[in-house]
């Protein structure tokens, strides 16, 4: 993997701290540890789509977009996994700071390609 997509996670880690630090300011420790649930959720699907797209593969176009859906395939799956893993879990999750926590990681992604 190259250095951009390092950079786009540790934003996104950042980013999920930051934001779980400032829920727990305003709405207290349980809506802290939901929202940096949340942003683990989008971090490590993140990375794990990163680690299997750009595994060596060779410049073909056709494997490349065969990674790539691959890729996101694995993403989506690890991700409904996860989630489905957190509301079962974790009883006293709460749902709002979650999603905050889960968007805010999809956003840092989203501005990133604007940006790398």
């Amino acid at each position: 993997m190259n250095n951009a997509i390092y950079r786009i996670i540790l934003v996104q880690i950042s980013v999920t701290i930051v934001i779980a630090l400032l829920i727990w300011i305003l709405q207290g420790k349980l809506a802290a540890i939901s929202a940096f649930i949340g942003g683990a959720i989008g971090f490590l699907t993140g990375l794990i789509y990163a680690k299997k797209m750009f595994a060596p593969k060779g410049s073909d176009a056709k494997k490349i977009i065969r990674a790539h859906y691959s890729a996101e395939a694995f993403k989506l799956v690890f991700t409904i996994l996860l989630f489905s893993l957190v509301f079962t879990q974790f009883k006293d999750v709460r749902a709002l700071p979650l999603f905050i926590g889960y968007v805010a990681t999809l956003i840092v992604y989203w501005a990133a390609l604007i940006f790398v």
